[in-house]
C-alpha cells in the first residue's frame, strides 16, 4: 500500500472513516491499530495513512484525537445573528457562529449550501450584492438569495443537522439558557495560548454531549462571555498578544525550512525584536546602536548564512513596510555587535539597501560581508548579480567561482553565453580588433562581443533573475500556482514558476520590470538602459501569423492592425493566433517573454482583458491557462 498515491489505498480510507464513526474520537496509534486489526495493512503503515489522512469528512481535536464530523455534528444547533447584508445575500458569515460546520458543508456536494471564501470567491460575493466592506473575513455560507427574505436584521436563525444535513431554521420561542464554557475553555485553549477557532469548537462538542443541542446563544457570543476573543481564525484569552503567537509561529516554520539550530533561532528572534523597535516612531540610528550595545552578543546567532536568510524571509513576511527598519537593525548590528553577526548583518543592510532603491549602497554592504567571510555564499551571488547587470560577464564568473557549486546557476549559464572572447594575439596597447581604432585595452578588453540584438537576452535574463527574488518572489509564486492549476504533477508548480508567460506577465504586467529598471538601472550599460524604457512602452497583443520563413516571422498586431517583421525561437505556422510581446532589441524586433497559443474563440476575450487596464496580472495568465482544462 502506498500512503503517496491516493487512488491504491481508497478503500482503506473508507474503511478508516467507517472505524472513526463507530468508535471515534481515537488517537492516530489507536485508529491504526483498529485498522491492522481488521485486516487492512500493518500498524506502521496505517498510522501514516491516518496521520497524512486529509479528508474533510476527519476533524482534528485540539487533543490530538481525529473525529468523525458528521458524527460529532449530528443533532447539533447552531445559532446566528442576521445582519442586513446577509438576509439581502442569502450569504451567512461562518465565523465564528457556524465554524463548525464549514468542513462538512464543503464535503458534502449535495448540501443545500456553498462555502465561499472573499479570499477566493471575490466574484460571486460581488455579484451577490455585497460591498467590500461587508465581505466575510474567512468562511461563508451561502443558503441562496431567497431564503433569509422574512427575516429581520438581528433575528436569530439555527442552522442544524440532521441526518446529515444541514438545515437552515427559524427559532422558535426563546433561546435555550446560555452555557458557562469559561472552565472548558481553559482546559482546551488556556492562558498563554491561541488555538484554532475550528479545531477548539470541535473540542468543545466532543467533550460535552449535550452542547449545542438546543438553540442557544450563538457561539461567538458564548466564546466572548467565558473571556475569550478571536483574531481571524484563533481565539484566545482576552488580553493575550496575537501579534507575538502569529510571529513566533512563522519563526517557528521558518526556522524547520531553514534547519536552525536554537541558538540562532535566539539570534534570530533578537534581530527581529531589534527591527521591531526600530520601526516604532522612528528612533534615530543612535537609539537602535543603544539597544544593540545593551549585548551584542545577542545576535552573535545570525553568523550562519541560512539565520540571515530565515531572518530575510520572517521580515519580508510581515505585515506593513519594515524594510527602514531592517536597515536600520541591520546597520546597527554591522557596526555594534559580535563580530560573527557582522557579515550577516551587512548582508541583511545590502538587501535592504537594495529595496529601498540605493543598489550602489547594497554593494558597499555585500562587498563587506564578503571581505568579512571569503566563503559568505549569499553576499558573493548578490555581487555576482551585480557585475551581470553592469555587463561585467568576467566579475560575475569569477564571484561564481567562489561558491560551491556556482558553476550550477542559472546566472553562470548567462554569463558564460556572453562572456568576452579573448584575442591573445593582441597586446593592451594594440589596436582593437572590432576596427574603431582604439586601443584593444579600452575598447574590448573584457567586454563582450555580442550585438544589442544579442544582449537584450541578456537584458530579460538580468530581469528574470531580480524577479525571481527573495523580496519578489510572492508576485511569481502566485502566478505559478495559477498556471498549474491544471497540470497533473507533484512539479507543477515549480515547472510553472520557470514558465516563460508567468515571468513575462509578472515581469510587466506585475510592473516588476518597472521596478528593475527603477532600482538597477543605473548599473545597466546605457544601451541596454534605454533599450528597457523601451520595452516599458511595449503592450502585449494577440497577432496572427501571417507569413513564416523559418525564425523570421510577420505577425499582425489584430488589436492596432499594424503588420511587423519578428524574430521568433519557437516554430509558429501561418494563419495561428498567439498572445505575446513585440518589442526592440537593436536592430530588428523579437517576441521575448514567451508565445502564447490563443484559440478563435477566445481571441475576443483575450483582446478585451489587454485592453483592460484595471485588469489584474492574476486575470491574464488565468485566461490563457484555460488552454490547458481539457489536455
Amino acid at each position: 500500500m502506498s500512503v503517496n498515491n491516493p487512488d491504491t489505498h481508497a478503500p482503506t480510507v473508507e474503511a478508516a472513516v467507517a472505524v472513526l464513526r463507530e468508535s471515534g474520537p481515537l488517537t492516530s496509534e489507536d485508529w491504526a491499530e483498529m485498522l491492522a486489526d481488521a485486516g487492512h495493512g500493518t500498524v506502521t503503515e496505517l498510522t501514516e495513512l491516518v496521520e497524512l489522512l486529509d479528508d474533510p469528512r476527519v476533524g482534528r481535536l485540539v487533543d490530538g484525537r481525529d473525529v468523525a464530523l458528521d458524527v460529532l455534528l449530528e443533532g447539533r444547533v447552531f445559532t446566528h445573528r442576521l445582519t442586513a447584508a446577509e438576509i439581502a445575500s442569502g450569504l451567512l458569515d461562518a465565523e465564528p457562529d457556524l465554524a463548525p460546520l464549514v468542513l462538512s458543508a464543503m464535503a458534502d456536494d449535495d448540501a443545500p449550501v456553498r462555502v465561499l471564501y472573499s479570499d477566493f470567491d471575490a466574484d460571486e460575493l460581488a455579484a451577490l450584492g455585497l460591498a467590500d466592506e461587508d465581505f466575510p473575513e474567512g468562511a461563508a455560507m451561502q443558503f441562496g438569495t431567497e431564503t433569509l427574505q422574512q427575516f429581520s436584521e438581528g433575528d436569530v436563525v439555527a442552522v442544524a443537522v440532521r441526518g446529515g444535513a444541514i438545515e437552515l431554521q427559524s427559532v422558535p420561542g426563546d433561546l435555550a439558557d446560555a452555557p458557562d464554557l469559561t472552565q472548558a475553555l481553559d482546559r482546551i485553549v488556556g492562558a498563554d495560548n491561541a488555538d484554532n477557532l475550528e479545531t477548539v469548537s470541535w473540542q468543545l462538542l466532543a467533550d460535552d454531549a449535550t452542547l449545542c443541542t438546543a438553540p442557544t446563544v450563538p457561539l461567538g457570543e458564548l466564546v466572548e462571555a467565558a473571556g475569550y476573543v478571536r483574531e481571524g481564525g484563533y481565539v484566545a484569552a482576552r488580553g493575550f498578544d496575537f501579534d507575538a503567537h502569529h510571529l513566533g509561529t512563522h519563526v517557528a516554520m521558518v526556522a524547520r525550512e531553514h534547519d536552525l539550530h536554537p541558538d540562532e533561532v535566539d539570534g534570530v528572534l533578537a534581530f527581529l525584536e531589534l527591527v521591531g523597535f526600530a520601526g516604532v516612531d522612528e528612533p534615530d540610528p543612535a537609539a537602535v546602536r543603544e539597544v544593540v550595545d545593551r549585548d551584542p552578543s545577542r545576535y552573535a546567532g545570525l553568523e550562519d548564512p541560512a539565520a540571515a536568510a530565515a531572518t530575510l524571509d520572517i521580515v519580508y513576511g510581515l505585515d506593513g513596510d519594515h524594510v527602514p527598519a531592517l536597515y536600520a537593525a541591520s546597520l546597527a548590528v554591522a557596526d555594534r555587535g559580535a563580530r560573527r553577526s557582522k557579515a550577516s548583518a551587512h548582508w541583511l543592510a545590502g538587501m535592504a539597501a537594495d529595496s529601498l532603491g540605493d543598489v550602489r549602497q547594497a554593494e558597499l554592504h555585500f562587498g563587506d560581508a564578503a571581505a568579512m567571510d571569503e566563503e559568505w555564499t549569499p553576499a558573493l551571488f548578490e555581487l555576482a548579480q551585480i557585475a551581470s547587470d553592469r555587463g561585467d560577464a568576467e566579475r560575475g564568473l569569477s564571484l561564481l567561482s567562489r561558491i560551491e557549486g556556482g558553476d550550477s546557476e542559472r546566472l553562470h549559464a548567462v554569463l558564460q553565453r556572453f562572456a568576452p572572447a579573448e584575442h591573445p594575439e593582441l597586446g593592451r596597447n594594440d589596436k582593437c580588433w572590432c576596427g574603431s581604432g582604439r586601443k584593444y585595452k579600452v575598447c574590448h578588453l573584457g567586454k563582450s562581443d555580442t550585438t544589442l540584438d544579442d544582449r537584450a537576452h541578456w537584458l530579460y535574463e538580468k530581469a528574470r533573475l531580480y524577479a525571481q527574488s527573495t523580496s519578489l518572489f510572492d508576485l511569481v509564486l502566485g502566478l505559478a500556482e495559477l498556471r498549474a492549476t491544471y497540470w497533473d504533477d507533484e512539479d507543477a508548480v515549480a515547472r510553472a514558476f520557470e514558465d516563460p508567460l508567468v515571468l513575462d506577465v509578472a515581469l510587466f504586467e506585475g510592473r516588476l520590470f518597472e521596478l528593475f529598471v527603477a532600482r538597477r538601472g543605473v548599473l545597466l550599460p546605457a544601451d541596454e538602459l534605454d533599450l528597457a524604457g523601451r520595452w516599458l512602452l511595449a503592450r502585449r497583443s494577440v497577432h496572427e501569423v501571417v507569413a513564416v520563413d523559418g525564425a523570421a516571422v510577420r505577425l499582425k498586431d489584430l488589436r492596432t492592425g499594424e503588420e511587423v517583421d519578428v524574430t521568433v525561437e519557437v516554430p509558429l505556422e501561418v494563419g495561428e493566433l498567439i498572445c505575446a510581446r513585440v518589442v526592440p532589441t537593436g536592430s530588428r524586433l523579437q517576441v521575448l517573454g514567451g508565445v502564447e497559443p490563443v484559440s478563435a474563440e477566445l481571441r475576443a476575450e483575450v483582446l478585451e482583458l489587454l485592453a483592460d487596464d484595471d485588469a489584474e496580472p492574476e486575470d491574464l495568465v488565468e485566461l490563457l491557462s484555460e488552454r490547458f482544462a481539457d489536455a
